[in-house]
């Protein structure tokens, strides 16, 4: 059904914007007016909008926010438990949606049921929206009758994953900033301060100590050379991320990362903590285990661990259980693989696969908090020593000058 963009003035005359999903022109003005809402123009939505995203993405860019799809999947749940029927809850939604983006999509959605079509079917339309695992999980409560309840851990699910992920942005933003200001800082200083001190000691014609010989070469250079610097730094990172970008560099790169000491400790438990809440979601939600182990392994990030995943899968349709598949591999710990052995023997493997979450992001957090306690001062000690040289080197030869007078 085409979708129509609109404005106006509501039954109190104040001016109101939206998309409606109608007909054509003639009906999207009558649908409004029994709205309330009397048009002073509606026009179609381009295409190139109404078209749905082809680049799936677990948090997703061009669609719904991570979370605004939150707070959306919250309310729908609490719609569809009041009782509310799915347009109906859908038609809430839309009418306290004020982001144009994501009326679009609700409108869409709305009109994909009114069509008849099954709620999964119309999510997977916007696949840049709705990740795999909430069509999913959004089928699997279709097909058992729990779809309020699946929403409701669906909902618990996107907000445990949004505030893992602004604890870890929150605790890297003072280390950052503060490399950020160091840069600058050491910027300033090589290509202002010196240059100006540097034609002092010029007229001066004495020999220089030498660590102000050395500052100077560095300030020379750094002025007529900076230009290289930048250039290797970009072109380094430009081939590194094209070379990234093929399936032999991804795997090589993401090895690598596993490989480096306390950086891949760190990497391994952060996708290990995704994958367990993922696979554990899932399949408390009624998902098939070997469709949860497909669509939890593109949370890993990491070719190898995906790899490693896709073997276990393969070997649990052969028949062993998730726990030896997962120990075959040697990249899952003793202790991940200890604790979904548990969960199999006691049939409880989706509790246990969200404690493992639970602890690993324990872990992470922990882990961040060390880190950021060591780079602070490092940081700052490194910052003071560069700029104590700068200094000492300028004041050196002053005081020798000094001598020479007194």
């Amino acid at each position: 059904m085409p979708v129509f963009e609109y404005e106006g003035l509501n039954a109190r005359g104040k001016p109101v914007r939206g998309v409606v999903d109608a007909e054509g022109p003639r009906a999207a003005r009558q649908a409004l007016r029994r709205q309330g809402v009397f048009a002073s123009r509606v026009s179609p939505v381009a295409r190139a909008e109404r078209e749905p995203q082809r680049r799936p993405r677990f948090f997703p860019g061009r669609g719904i926010s991570p979370v605004e799809l939150a707070l959306l999947t919250r309310q729908l749940a609490t719609l569809l438990d009041a009782g509310l029927p799915l347009v109906g809850a859908l038609t809430g939604l839309l009418e306290q949606t004020e982001n144009q983006r994501t009326r679009r999509v609700l409108s869409q959605i709305r009109a994909g049921v009114n069509e008849g079509k099954a709620f999964h079917e119309v999510l997977g339309e916007h696949p840049s929206s709705f990740p795999p695992i909430y069509r999913n999980m959004v089928r699997s409560g279709e097909a058992s009758g729990t779809l309020p309840v699946v929403l409701g851990r669906l909902a618990d699910f996107l907000e445990d994953s949004v505030a893992f992920r602004r604890r870890l942005q929150s605790a890297l933003v003072y280390p950052l900033l503060m490399g950020f200001l160091g840069t600058g800082i050491l910027w300033f200083l090589l290509s202002y301060v010196v240059p100006r001190v540097t034609r002092i000691f010029e007229d001066l014609h004495q020999a220089l100590p030498l660590p102000t010989r050395l500052l100077l070469a560095t300030s020379a250079w750094f002025r007529a050379y900076w230009w290289v610097g930048v250039a290797l730094a970009l072109g380094g990172w430009l081939l590194l991320r094209r070379y990234g970008r093929t399936p032999r560099g991804r795997r090589t790169l993401h090895r690598l990362w596993l490989r480096t000491p306390a950086i891949g400790r760190f990497l391994s438990t952060v996708a290990v903590s995704r994958f367990a809440r993922t696979l554990g979601t899932l399949l408390a939600s009624g998902v098939e285990l070997l469709t949860a182990l497909e669509i939890s392994k593109s949370v890993l990030g990491n070719a190898v661990l995906e790899e490693a995943v896709e073997r276990a899968r393969d070997e649990v349709r052969e028949g062993r259980s998730l726990s030896q598949a997962l120990r075959a591999t040697g990249e899952f710990s003793p202790v991940v693989c200890q604790m979904v052995a548990v969960g199999e023997e006691s049939g409880a493997l989706d509790t246990l696969l969200l404690k493992v979450s639970d602890a690993f992001e324990a872990r992470v957090e922990a882990a961040v908090a060390t880190l950021t306690s060591l780079i602070e001062p490092i940081m700052i000690l490194a910052l003071g020593a560069a700029v104590g040289f700068v200094v000492l080197s300028i004041l050196l030869p002053i005081f020798e000058m000094s001598q020479l007078v007194g």
